[in-house]
C-alpha cells in the first residue's frame, strides 16, 4: 500500500517534468521498487550498485554517476550505499526523496552514521518517509524521524525531552506553544522571552 502511494507521488513529479528522483531502502527491496515502478507506472528506474557506479563514472568521468538528466531515470539504491556516497547526493538538487523502511533513521538523535549522513546530505530536499513500525517504545525515536523532514518542529531536543519523555502523562494541551510566525511548536517558556515562540524566532532576533 505505502510504496504504491509513494509511486504515484513519484509518477506526478515524473508526469510535472521532475528528473531528480531518489528512492533509499533496504538492499533487498531495491529490485522490487524497479519492478513496482515500471510495471504499475511505466517509470524507468537504475539500481546504484559499486558497480552501476564504477560503470557509469568510467562512461563520464567528469559526472556524478547520481546525476540522470542525460539519461533520466530514478535512482534506486540502499542506506549504507547512500550514506557511503552522501557527498554525491549532497551535490544534486532532488526534486523528492523517498525513504523506505524509514524507521531505520529513528535513531539520528543518537548521532547514528548512516542515519546523521544521509540527513545531512539531503537537509533542504522534499522527502517522504515509509515505515509501518515508526516506533519501539521510545517516543525519542519520534523526534529522531521528524527531525528528517524538519529538524526545527519539535524545537530543542532538551524541551522534547523534558515535556514528552519526563513528564508522559501531563495533556500537552496548554503546555506547548505553535508559534504564530513560523508554525514550529516549542514548550512555552523554553526560549525565556514572550516574544519567541520557537527557535526560529531567536535566531532572527540575532540577524
Amino acid at each position: 500500500g505505502k510504496t504504491i502511494e509513494a509511486g504515484l507521488i513519484l509518477a506526478q513529479k515524473w508526469a510535472e517534468g521532475k528528473r531528480h528522483l531518489l528512492v533509499i531502502c533496504p538492499a533487498p527491496l531495491r529490485q522490487q521498487w524497479s519492478n513496482e515502478l515500471e510495471e504499475k507506472f511505466g517509470l524507468p528506474s537504475l539500481i546504484m550498485t559499486s558497480d552501476s557506479y564504477r560503470l557509469r563514472l568510467k562512461n563520464n568521468d567528469s559526472l556524478n554517476p547520481f546525476e540522470t538528466v542525460t539519461d533520466p531515470k530514478i535512482v534506486l539504491c540502499s542506506y549504507e550505499y547512500a550514506s557511503s556516497r552522501d557527498k554525491n547526493l549532497a551535490t544534486i538538487n532532488w526534486d523528492l526523496v523517498v525513504f523506505d523502511e524509514a524507521h531505520r533513521l529513528r535513531n539520528v538523535y543518537k548521532g547514528m552514521v548512516t542515519a546523521t549522513r544521509l540527513k545531512n546530505a539531503l537537509i533542504d530536499v522534499p522527502k517522504i518517509l515509509l515505515t509501518a513500525t515508526p516506533l519501539q517504545n521510545n517516543l525519542m525515536e519520534l523526534y529522531g524521524l521528524v527531525s528528517i523532514i524538519d529538524d526545527d518542529f519539535f524545537g530543542s531536543e532538551i524541551g522534547y525531552k523534558d515535556y514528552y519523555t519526563k513528564n508522559p502523562t501531563i495533556n500537552s494541551i496548554g503546555l506547548m506553544q505553535k508559534c504564530p510566525t513560523h508554525g514550529l511548536y516549542s514548550l512555552i517558556g523554553e526560549y525565556g522571552n514572550d516574544q519567541y515562540h520557537c527557535i526560529k524566532c531567536v535566531e532572527e532576533s540575532m540577524g
